[in-house]
């Protein structure tokens, strides 16, 4: 992630909860150190999913402090109330965007979910950032490129801003091995080639991203995009979740 002001969106159901909390890591990690009386945290994350209740990054709440994020999000969350109300404070987050403390935004996905992001589209446009569709083609809304491609275009017309560039997230959860993996590599090119847009990077569960990474080099015509070691950070209440 090259960008102090990074948007993760995708549809609904794609993985982009946990794999925006893995980049959470990651950018916090790679963030410079901060400057006298700065504030204490070292990188914003906005849930800007107020459509979809379930699997939101506002749920992983302590795990995101513990690491030193500060988390703006729905008013409701982590409640048994569905209203769509967002905390205040967001135009300033992303005015305040920096290399000391980048900022991250995780919104609904879907045009829908898009239209919150609509709302903060002339701050984002007023500083540089990065657009980032995440796409899985094993889902059954987004199972094929010209799918993906027609919610991309959607997200785009509903938000006023253009994605950047693609990050491909095709897994089937703990079932994902190698051969899912390779399979989803000529439909993310063709992706990418229908909407002219770049794949940054390429997903890939921790134990599985080195035997990925070799593989890769021969499902690629030219230097591959870099594969992204994903640990499982949110799941359903009866799976086991790594917090390290």
């Amino acid at each position: 992630m090259d960008s102090n002001l990074t948007i993760i969106t995708g549809h609904f159901g794609v993985g982009k909860t946990n794999l925006s909390l893995n980049i959470a890591e990651r950018l916090v990690a790679a963030a410079v150190p901060l400057p006298p009386n700065a504030p204490p945290w070292r990188l914003t994350l906005i849930d800007l999913d107020i459509i979809n209740p379930y699997f939101r990054s506002s749920d992983s709440s302590e795990l995101l402090a513990e690491k030193g994020i500060r988390l703006l999000g729905p008013v409701h969350a982590r409640s048994t109330l569905d209203t769509p109300s967002l905390t205040p404070g967001i135009d300033d987050a992303i005015r305040s965007a920096s290399d000391s403390q980048p900022l991250l935004i995780d919104v609904g996905g879907d045009p829908d979910g898009a239209r919150a992001l609509a709302r903060f589209s002339a701050a984002i446009r007023s500083m540089p950032h990065q657009l980032l569709y995440v796409a899985n083609f094993n889902r059954p809304g987004t199972a094929c490129p010209d799918l993906a491609l027609e919610l991309l275009r959607g997200i785009e017309a509903q938000s006023g801003l253009a994605v950047t560039g693609i990050i491909g997230n095709s897994h089937l959860k703990q079932l994902t091995d190698l051969d899912i993996l390779a399979a989803s590599i000529p439909k993310l090119r063709s992706l990418a080639e229908l909407a002219e847009l770049p794949v940054v990077a390429i997903s890939a569960p921790e134990a599985l991203a080195a035997a990925f990474t070799a593989k890769l080099a021969g499902l690629w015509p030219s230097t591959p995009p870099a594969v992204l070691p994903l640990k499982q950070l949110v799941g359903t209440p009866w799976e086991v979740v790594a917090r390290s």
